[in-house]
């Protein structure tokens, strides 16, 4: 019983104690998701990380390694690229349900992806459009997409 007392005792004294300031981190959301062929599954994580721009978020399409590390270099290679496309599609529009009125933005980790992105976002652009802007950055400038230009970076606001 003594201590449980001195228990008591201890808690009651740090909950008059000074504390430091903390907060709550709402700075990251992750969605996690398998990618599925005969080969092989492969997981998935698509990670939101509010940049240095209030109501910006940097999207990474990541694939979960055996040895727990996440990978952006990785290649699936499992024949289902616009299953993972449509996907990550579907996440953005949940995401913006949950994170109103902010931004995505998101480029290639090499420039083959970078290259892939655009190649996409342009066949499919009349179909992106209905519900999202869809932008293009090089710099510090953003510009509505283009199909066939060079960009660094791809931006997209909920319409």
């Amino acid at each position: 019983m003594l201590i449980l007392n001195d228990l008591h005792t201890l808690i009651n004294k740090l909950m008059n104690e000074n504390t430091y300031p903390f907060t709550l981190s709402r700075t990251e959301y992750r969605y996690e998701f398998v990618s599925i062929s005969d080969k092989k599954e492969v997981r998935k994580i698509v990670l939101l990380s509010q940049t240095g721009d209030i109501g910006t978020y940097n999207l990474a399409l990541l694939d979960l390694l055996e040895n727990g590390e996440l990978s952006d270099i990785s290649e699936t290679n499992n024949d289902d690229m616009i299953t993972v496309f449509a996907t990550v599609i579907k996440i953005i529009s949940d995401f913006f349900n949950k994170v109103p009125n902010s931004n995505v933005v998101f480029k290639g980790s090499d420039k083959r992806r970078q290259r892939l992105y655009r190649i996409i976002i342009g066949k499919e652009i009349s179909e992106i459009s209905k519900k999202f802007d869809v932008f293009g950055g090089i710099g510090d400038s953003v510009f509505f997409f283009e199909p066939n230009t060079l960009y660094e970076f791809y931006l997209i606001k909920k319409l």
